[in-house]
């Protein structure tokens, strides 16, 4: 798979993209000049579809913000860790891990950190990778020397270098705190129904743009309520986010990351829970992170999950739904999660058709009993970010003042995030592009 940085090609991509999408959205609109019941149809759909949202929003947001239980306590006799970290033109941000490695709490003679480095890298994270297996017998640089070939490639070729019992999988930029690894360990060592436990990834550049400030708190949204209650509730629970852990015998068991995806993590959750696992989400485990912060690298990042979504739900949606080792509960979420993601493009191809035609289909949409409670919850979920501000408040987690006033902007963000995800849809089923693994990495670092 192609590996690229930011910007890498975006001009190049654009006019075909636009074009792609002039064409199908033209065909999904050209039945508006003959049935009169379609843009109120789809609008009706539209406003239900909303008002449900929200009363799942407001289900989520009260089993998440319930009191986090703390895991048993780790054994007496604690198991071998292997902390994993991948980097690529990542030497600042590698620092950043090492250093968050070095103030773990579990016993030092426990813990092997191998860092999985692309000899590609042109900005010191080899020396970086170098210098801390110089100076600790505990650490070894592993140098991939093929072709950048994405995260699932990076974490793969390190795997086989690991001695510990347990697995903990780092993104190059993930500073863990310094309970996390215990925190895992006493989840993973009291359950063996919990394939993987997943911590919170905690952006720490909200004051950076209007950008970050808006992908820190779309974050919190994310990996405080939503996989919090996945896990709790026992739904379609992913481990998206740069860190996850693991036994490594259920590693083996599983098998390597999938390479051809865009998107492993959710592709390695949908197969846990295919074959009976589950995914522990425990919000106390906590990696603080740098979001993106310019346009570029965010769409580049935002169109590559996207893609890898629709890729997964592709390939792996269907084996999920047939597993008779998946409770009902966790196909239907599974089955709303991936639908959820496919009816973005939809919608905002067949928008143009709602705006040629607004004020008749604004008339008979509002006739549709759901669009009566769309008022309600638009103020609704304005104001779950608050709950969320809240639980951490009573947590002892502190927020940028700036994240108080970013959900008046959100609905701004979340539309420009709508584009982004149709051109992800055109990318993987209409132009039929190869896949292409754009890093993380911001633009000048």
């Amino acid at each position: 798979m192609k590996v690229e940085t930011p910007g890498d090609g975006d001009v190049r991509r654009a006019g075909a993209t636009v074009a792609a999408a002039t064409v199908v959205a033209s065909a999904l609109c050209a039945p508006a000049l003959v049935f009169e019941w379609y843009v109120p149809l789809f609008l009706g759909l539209c406003a239900l579809a909303a008002v449900g949202g929200v009363l799942r929003a407001i289900l989520v947001t009260a089993v998440a913000c319930l009191p986090n239980p703390d895991p048993p306590e780790r054994p007496t006799d604690p198991p071998t860790v292997s902390v994993v970290v991948t980097a690529y033109n990542d030497a600042d941000a590698l620092r950043e891990t090492l250093a968050g490695c070095a103030a773990l709490d579990y016993p030092a003679d426990r813990v092997q950190l191998l860092i999985g480095y692309e000899a590609a890298s042109t900005d010191g994270t080899a020396a970086v990778a170098r210098r801390a297996a110089a100076a600790d017998s505990r650490v070894r640089a592993v140098e991939r020397s093929k072709p950048p070939g994405g995260k699932a490639a990076a974490v793969n070729h390190v795997l086989p270098y690991v001695d510990g019992e347990i697995v903990a999988s780092l993104d190059a930029g993930q500073r863990l705190a310094p309970d996390s690894v215990s925190r895992a360990v006493g989840w993973l060592a009291a359950d063996c129904d919990v394939w993987c436990v997943k911590g919170r990834s905690y952006g720490r550049n909200a004051g950076e743009s209007l950008l970050s400030l808006c992908v820190t708190v779309e974050r919190h949204l994310a990996e405080r309520l939503a996989f919090v209650a996945r896990s709790r509730l026992g739904w379609f629970t992913l481990f998206t986010g740069g860190q996850a852990f693991f036994r490594t015998e259920t590693l083996t068991r599983l098998g390597p990351f999938d390479e051809t995806v865009l998107l492993e993590d959710v592709e390695m959750a949908t197969r846990i829970h295919t074959r009976g696992g589950s995914v522990r989400v425990d919000p106390a485990i906590v990696a603080t992170e740098l979001n993106p912060a310019t346009l570029s690298a965010w769409g580049s990042q935002r169109r590559r999950w996207a893609r890898g979504g629709m890729q997964v739900a592709r390939r792996s949606l269907g084996d999920l739904l047939r597993s008779p080792h998946t409770s009902v509960l966790t196909r239907l979420d599974a089955a709303y999660t991936f639908a959820a993601l496919l009816s973005v493009p939809v919608v905002v191809l067949l928008s143009p058709a709602a705006v040629a035609e607004a004020d008749a289909a604004v008339e008979l949409a509002a006739a549709a009993p759901a669009s009566r409670w769309l008022p309600l919850c638009s103020l609704l979920s304005l104001s779950l970010p608050y709950a969320l501000f809240l639980r951490d408040g009573l947590d002892g987690r502190r927020h940028d003042p700036r994240e108080y006033v970013a959900p008046v902007l959100l609905p701004a963000y979340f539309a420009l995030q709508s584009a982004v995800v149709l051109a992800a849809f055109l990318d993987e089923f209409v132009l039929r592009r190869p896949s292409v693994y754009v890093t993380s990495r911001r633009d000048g670092e």
